[in-house]
């Protein structure tokens, strides 16, 4: 080799290994730094912000401060339901006092009202009212037109228009005292003095009966009534039925009732009523008279009742040309026993 080309080796082979060492001890360029998380917005006053100083994100509770309760979950809102509507108060049931011109041991209710207002085919007009007194009584005022007369033995009776009357009953309720008990009533009737024609008259009755039902679509009824009356003339001695035997003031009488469908009834009674006659001597003077009675009784509303039959004024003389065809209005009123607070 030529000196000349072995000194160009030389510089080249120096010159290369001049290069390489300087590239390798240059240092690697330094990695770029994560780029900062935007600031977050301040914190409202009062509220505690989400992270510290420190950076950390608050821990499951929601903030970082453990005297802190934790927050109260707040549940969705409650649906709105109607409420339901008030059950309606079933009509109260009153049983009747009377069959048709019988009684029954039935009594009315504490406070409630009773009325019944007819009208028969001879003329003449009745009417009833009553209260109930605790459940165990019941009082009332009564215009009657089942008391007649005869100026003579031979005359057909007539009623007496206008024989007004007190009744005060009291008893005890079905079942009450013991099981299979009938209902027992003591009942009593006086009469105002009644003056036509210068003949006063007067009447009272005492009674005793007992009303049992017999199933649901029955009921009988059985008692006694002791009967009084007294008679006199302007100046005359009073003629009384008391002055004469018991036998002939004492008398029994019933009544049924059936119930073949649940708003009519159909009503059978046998009754006793005096009968005065004002031309007859002694015993003549005053007599009792059994009264026969059928109808039915229709309910119309739980407050009104209609009854319509027919009556015998003195079945045994089996005169049906003196028979009644009635009708009678029966109302009652439950407003006064809710108000003293009955059931």
């Amino acid at each position: 080799m030529r000196r000349k080309d072995a000194a160009a080796w030389i510089i080249a082979a120096v010159t290369t290994a001049t290069l390489t060492g300087v590239a390798t001890a240059q240092p690697a360029p330094p990695e770029p730094e994560p780029a900062a998380p935007p600031d977050a917005p301040a914190a409202p006053a009062g509220v505690v912000d989400p992270y510290d100083a420190s950076g950390t994100p608050p821990a499951a509770g929601g903030v970082n401060d453990a005297s802190a309760p934790p927050p109260v979950p707040v549940a969705p809102p409650a649906p709105v339901v109607a409420p339901p509507p008030t059950p309606r108060t079933p009509p109260l049931h009153v049983e009747m006092p009377q069959v048709i011109s019988a009684p029954s041991a039935r009594l009315l209710p504490a406070g409630v009202l009773y009325s019944r207002s007819g009208l028969d085919t001879s003329g003449g007009l009745s009417t009833d009212w009553r209260i109930g007194l605790g459940d165990v009584a019941e009082f009332g005022l009564a215009v009657s037109d089942l008391i007649r007369q005869r100026h003579a033995p031979g005359d057909a009776p007539t009623r007496i228009d206008g024989y007004a009357n007190a009744i005060f009953k009291m008893g005890i309720a079905e079942d009450r005292l013991f099981r299979g008990q009938p209902a027992i009533a003591l009942g009593f009737r006086k009469s105002f003095e009644r003056a036509p024609d210068a003949w006063a008259t007067r009447v009272a009755e005492l009674h005793l009966v007992a009303s049992k039902r017999l199933g649901s679509k029955a009921s009988v009824h059985l008692g006694g009534v002791f009967w009084d009356a007294a008679i006199k003339h302007d100046g005359a001695q009073v003629l009384a039925l008391h002055d004469r035997s018991v036998a002939d003031q004492l008398r029994a009488f019933g009544g049924l009732e059936l119930e073949p469908l649940p708003d009519a009834k159909i009503l059978v009674d046998l009754y006793w009523s005096p009968e005065f006659c004002f031309g007859c001597v002694d015993a003549e003077r005053i007599q009792l008279r059994p009264l026969l009675s059928w109808g039915v009784r229709y309910t119309v509303t739980h407050w009104m009742k209609l009854e319509s039959g027919v009556r015998v004024p003195d079945i045994a003389s089996a005169n049906l040309l003196d028979a009644q065809i009635f009708g009678q209005l029966v109302l009652t009123d439950t407003h006064l026993h809710r108000a003293v607070g009955g059931h």
